[in-house]
């Protein structure tokens, strides 16, 4: 961009008149990974002022982004300084910039409150075997700075992006929805979630629906099973969900998936038994065929989209596999939980073959009916309860085998040198606050163990 444009974006001013003397080709907000040559814009938070880095940046950085509070740190910098009435707005303009800069490519915002990262990598899995060349969120870059962030780095030949959103206070969702301005808007999930801050899944479900606040007059929406029957008011835009001709259906025996669409059929084992993973499959696949149209000369079949997921594997925290010889078999869905993706990951759990562990943690943020959400929890079907966090209590009191204990290390204590029956399938579940992977060393005996 040139220094017009990021002016033109931000409506902020170049102090004294002085711009970059060449056009801009990245914005970095973290000086500890900044790039020689970009712009820094100076976010400011509870705990911490970027202005106050800039200094330290004057030899690499070719211009600064500030706002006038903070850019009275700089007065004696010789650095080109374009000054905004809020540098975190500023950032998420500057994006979508960038974005409408990219007419070619189309832009999809994916959100919800179970699956967004699992449909995500399952959506760049399945089109990258289709040729197609894909961008988007990497990581857990999803907010209001991971987002934009994220836009920025999107390559000008990229066909599709993936952006994924999250959200956790209300007003946030509309605000990234205008950033991305998707051309395709996906819901996976509406379920209880970050209650303290959206209150009850009435209004999860209202401040996700404004996922489609900023999408395009053309766009269209895709959902997950139960979105369409929870959302406040029916979307303008047309929509595909489950039950409807063009979304793929499936069934499910053991880890054995049947896909169907029209008179076409296709099967795929799963590595586990696990519904929400088909669930995703099916979705990604009907919004790829859904998209394809028009595109390309003709639409992929079921067949070559199946093969095309047969390399995809969940991410570190999300229901990965981690195996050692003659050790347990573990299930690593750390990274975070909530009432729906919890009982998920239980289901799966049960359909395992095996002497079945759970070792769940507290899930956080869900607001006054945490304790009713945790002690609702079905465990019914596994053999070991391990529970961990002051939340869990709950579920421990209606539990008498279930071993309770306050934190993780206290857990890993009683975990250490266990040896475990054979055969045994060990789920390792709860939010990131619980901290329960620092456990999978100590259920592997000391080691990582591999992915599968």
């Amino acid at each position: 961009m040139s220094a017009a444009e990021l002016q033109q974006a931000t409506g902020g001013e170049w102090r004294e008149g002085r711009t970059p003397a060449r056009p801009l080709t990245g914005i970095g907000t973290d000086s500890r990974r900044f790039r020689d040559g970009d712009v820094f814009l100076a976010l400011r938070g509870e705990r911490f002022d970027g202005h106050v880095y800039a200094r330290d940046l004057g030899h690499r950085a070719c211009a600064l982004i500030g706002d006038d509070r903070g850019a009275r740190l700089w007065h004696d910098l010789p650095l080109p300084q374009l000054i905004v009435p809020d540098t975190l707005r500023a950032l998420g303009d500057i994006a979508h910039a960038w974005r409408e800069r990219l007419a070619e490519t189309t832009w999809v915002a994916i959100s919800g409150s179970v699956g967004k990262t699992s449909l995500r990598s399952m959506l760049a899995c399945l089109l990258e075997g289709l040729g197609v060349r894909v961008a988007g969120t990497s990581g857990n870059l999803n907010n209001l700075i991971g987002v934009p962030l994220t836009l920025l780095e999107v390559p000008q030949d990229a066909e599709i992006a993936l952006i994924e959103c999250g959200i956790s206070v209300p007003g946030e969702m509309e605000r990234l929805s205008a950033i991305v301005s998707p051309d395709v808007a996906v819901l996976t999930a509406i379920a209880p979630a970050h209650g303290e801050g959206l209150g009850d899944v009435h209004g999860v479900a209202r401040e996700k629906a404004r996922l489609f606040s900023g999408l395009r007059e053309d766009g269209w929406i895709a959902v997950g099973e139960g979105v369409r029957e929870r959302l406040p008011e029916s979307p303008r835009q047309p929509l595909l969900a489950p039950g409807d001709a063009e979304h793929v259906r499936f069934t499910l025996h053991g880890r054995r998936v049947t896909f169907a669409l029209g008179d076409e059929r296709t099967e795929h084992e799963l590595e586990l038994p696990a519904r929400h993973w088909a669930a995703n499959m099916a979705l990604a696949m009907s919004i790829v065929r859904r998209w394809w149209v028009g595109r390309r000369a003709s639409a992929p079949s079921l067949r070559d989209m199946v093969r095309a997921l047969s390399g995809w594997q969940p991410l570190a925290g999300r229901m990965r596999i981690l195996r050692r010889p003659a050790g347990p078999t573990v299930l690593d869905d750390a990274y975070n939980a909530n009432p729906l993706s919890m009982q998920s990951a239980l289901d799966t759990l049960r359909a395992c073959e095996g002497h079945r562990v759970a070792i769940l943690g507290d899930m956080a943020e869900l607001g006054e009916k945490s304790r009713a959400w945790h002690a609702g929890l079905d465990v019914h079907g596994i053999q070991e309860l391990v529970l961990i966090g002051p939340q869990m209590r709950a579920l421990a009191d209606r539990h008498a085998r279930a071993r309770w204990f306050p934190d993780a290390d206290k857990a890993a204590g009683h975990l250490a040198g266990r040896n475990w029956p054979a055969h045994s399938v060990i789920l390792v579940k709860g939010s990131r606050s619980t901290g329960l992977e620092r456990l999978l060393p100590v259920i592997l005996g000391g080691e990582d163990g591999h992915a599968v």
